[in-house]
């Protein structure tokens, strides 16, 4: 009689151990559904958490430093993000690294396009992933950012302070005590395989796999697009108006900022380095670069060279002079204009 028990205790054993091992597998199934649909470890985006963020301010520009954790080991990498925060008509500028940043190696960087905000403040974003060579205390140092206004050649700049990460060794800081093991030896094999088990698991991940894969089908994204080059011509031009100037009859100083807005849309639009060069180099490069009918070219050289004469030789405008230079930047920005197509997504 205990003969039987015990049979009947050894055949429940091994059932048991075989339904665990069925239960292993129909886990390491789901998790692996769920990691292939999106379910991994993330890249650390720019709207991510750091624990080390600070915001360095001067005059109309902020430059943000934020640097993911304060202390990892030797084998992870850390996320440095530059940021900066301009209002409208003025021009700031990131600091650049080779494949290095002190101590730091740099295994990647991105460069975000320029956000627009509030409708007067630009933000522009550069990630860096970098990754330490020994373990001990790193330093990130000051950094420096350079800004401008618009068709001002004097330069300001911001400067950070200094960031210290610490990397600790995988290693204990008693070595001696350091052992290594010898390898385990050979496992028995289940001498069944639990097949209905399997069977189960594998209905049941594709069943969680239809499930997600519908779902992402009917989530619709919304990509809001930054403003074209001409919207952000149009707005510069409706905020000098909303300035008065020509209220004021300070007919040259308006000029002027009509000028600047007309080579910053070119800039934008055709890719050619217009608040940078003189008229004359322009004009020279704009032969074939700026696609447009003649016409065009010819309004383009007289709006120039007047504004010019007004800027540099001190020629006094007058009142339709202001209002001639205005409808003719407007007029030139809405003929060139990027048309765009309008496309539905099929339900």
């Amino acid at each position: 009689m205990s003969q039987n028990k015990a049979g009947v205790y050894v055949m429940f054993e091994k059932k048991w151990e075989n339904s665990r091992l069925a239960g292993y597998l129909v886990c390491a199934f789901v998790i692996l559904a769920i990691y292939s649909c999106g379910g991994g470890q993330a890249p650390v985006d720019v709207a991510g958490k750091y624990e080390i963020d600070r915001n360095f301010t001067r005059g109309p520009v902020v430059f943000r430093v934020a640097v993911s954790k304060k202390e990892i080991t030797i084998a992870d990498n850390i996320i440095l993000l530059l940021q900066t925060k301009t209002r409208d008509k003025y021009v700031a500028e990131l600091p650049s690294f080779g494949d290095k940043l002190e101590q730091f190696g740099i295994v990647d960087y991105e460069t975000f396009e320029p956000e627009l905000r509030n409708n007067d403040e630009i933000i522009t974003s550069r990630k860096y992933k970098l990754e330490p060579f020994l373990s001990g205390e790193y330093k990130i140092p000051p950094m420096i950012v350079e800004f401008h206004g618009e068709g001002d050649t004097v330069r300001h700049y911001v400067e950070s302070d200094t960031i210290t990460v610490r990397v600790n060794s995988l290693l204990p800081e008693d070595k001696s005590a350091l052992e290594i093991k010898d390898i385990a030896g050979p496992q028995e094999l289940p001498r069944e395989f639990p097949w209905p088990f399997v069977i189960v698991g594998i209905v049941l991940v594709c069943g969680i796999l239809a499930v997600v894969l519908f779902k992402l089908r009917k989530k619709k994204r919304r990509v809001i697009p930054l403003p074209a080059a001409h919207e952000i011509a149009l707005l510069r031009l409706q905020r000098l108006l909303d300035r008065k100037l020509a209220e004021q009859k300070m007919y040259r100083e308006f000029t002027i900022e009509v000028s600047d807005i007309l080579r910053r849309y070119i800039e934008d639009r055709f890719a050619l380095r217009a608040p940078e060069r003189t008229t004359e180099e322009f004009l020279i490069e704009a032969g074939s670069g700026l696609e447009v009918d003649d016409e065009k070219k010819e309004m383009i050289e007289q709006f120039l060279v007047h504004c010019d004469m007004v800027k540099f030789a001190h020629f006094q405008p007058t009142e339709k002079d202001v209002q001639r230079t205005f409808d003719s930047c407007r007029d030139f920005v809405i003929a060139t204009e990027i048309k765009k197509e309008v496309k539905r997504e099929a339900a």
